[in-house]
């Protein structure tokens, strides 16, 4: 029986890793975002805040966490990431005030987030791949897309038939008891760049091998980064918010819970689908069309009235953002090589990060100044517009 490629080993290890940290953590929070507004009389801007300044943690990490990996190993980064989260979660049982809400969702749980989300994981599958990079991170990033899947309907069910409190414990307790075990047995990196077997490397192809500095002096860098700043900036407009949204315009809050499952479902494919484009044609391009999924369902989301038209918008927009998460990491890749990899992607992790922070809070702010999310929801459109145009600008980088 011929032996698997240890690499599939590490994605499926970071399937499970981005399942339990990005589904309890990420697309569990428009739940969690309604209820605390209607049970604790906050407003959003204010429970949106958490979000952002969760997102901000994590970015600022970013470059952290790469440097860690290098210096001390990803095991053991991976399992304090993972003690300190499954904290987090814990701490947020205890809740009563909105500073504590910030506090322990802000900076506890993002913080062990950090080491158990994108970073270290994209670093983990892209050492290990030469050739068919983007497919073996598609893979793997599907671990989110069906993490959304199943807590975010999972944590509507929990608060209804409990309470707040009891959800935020469950997810404490999925993250600890799968992230410790796979950070342990599975995940690793390799001692040397490997190809998948059956990939051989490619003849003539240029080795691009940039430090940290060279990527950083490089404008297709700043363009691709900012690119996927401005789409998740839209991204988080609508994720955010649409459970508050569907409420308000009468949709059943576990119905609209299972929009977000639904968005999530559906960037699977996305995944899968763009990811294995992405080894196929100019990384660039796949990008744009993913993107330009986006600005169709949000242009629905502008014009929606049931639930239909809502579950419409999420399966677009899972598609969409589904081909961000194998698509940068492999242009990123691709463009500046894998020696300094896990650096190089935090630092635009710390880019992409203000969207992140921003989408949440804005659109938060502009449902409280004029009491409709019509103008969030247009803005997604022109900002996830002007991030096609900047990938598309990107050039090749010169040589190092």
């Amino acid at each position: 029986m011929k032996k698997i490629y240890y690499g599939w080993w590490v994605v499926g290890g970071s399937f499970l890793l981005l399942f339990c940290s990005l589904g309890t953590h990420f697309y569990a929070f428009p739940v969690f975002f309604d209820v605390m507004v209607r049970e604790m009389g906050w407003a959003r801007t204010q429970v949106a805040l958490a979000l952002t300044v969760g997102t901000f943690v994590i970015g600022a990490m970013g470059l952290l966490v790469g440097r860690l990996i290098h210096k001390v190993g990803l095991r053991p980064v991976m399992v304090c990431g993972t003690l300190i989260a499954g904290l987090g979660f814990l701490l947020l049982t205890t809740v009563t005030e909105l500073w504590q809400f910030y506090l322990y969702y802000g900076l506890v749980l993002s913080a062990g987030m950090a080491g158990i989300e994108a970073v270290p994981n994209m670093t983990a599958v892209e050492a290990w791949f030469d050739r068919g990079k983007s497919t073996a991170l598609g893979i793997a990033t599907t671990g989110m897309g069906v993490g959304g899947v199943v807590m975010a309907p999972l944590a509507g069910w929990l608060i209804s038939r409990y309470d707040w409190q009891t959800a935020f414990a469950s997810m404490a307790g999925i993250v600890i008891l799968v992230g410790i075990p796979i950070s342990v047995i599975i995940m690793r990196t390799p001692g040397g760049r490997k190809v998948a077997p059956g990939q051989e490397q490619q003849e003539g192809l240029e080795a691009r091998d940039a430090t940290i500095g060279q990527a950083l002096r490089q404008k297709s860098f700043w363009l691709i980064s900012i690119g996927a700043m401005l789409w998740l900036w839209a991204y988080l407009i609508g994720l955010t918010h649409q459970v508050a949204f569907a409420v308000d315009i009468g949709i059943d809050r576990v119905a609209a819970a299972g929009a977000v499952g639904l968005l999530c479902a559906f960037s699977i494919p996305g995944r899968l689908g763009f990811g294995k484009l992405g080894d196929i044609m100019d990384k660039r391009y796949v990008m744009m069309m993913a993107a330009s999924l986006q600005v169709i369902a949000f242009a629905i989301l502008l014009k929606t009235t049931n639930l239909t038209m809502l579950y419409i918008y999420s399966c677009l927009i899972g598609v969409g953002v589904g081909g961000l998460t194998p698509i940068l990491p492999g242009l990123l890749a691709d463009y500046f090589g894998g020696s300094h990899f896990s650096a190089i992607y935090g630092a635009a992790g710390m880019v992409t990060t203000l969207g992140l922070m921003i989408g949440p809070v804005y659109g938060g702010w502009i449902f409280d100044t004029t009491g409709s999310y019509s103008l969030a929801f247009l803005s997604g459109i022109v900002v996830t517009l002007l991030a096609v145009v900047l990938v598309y600008l990107a050039p090749k980088p010169h040589s190092h």
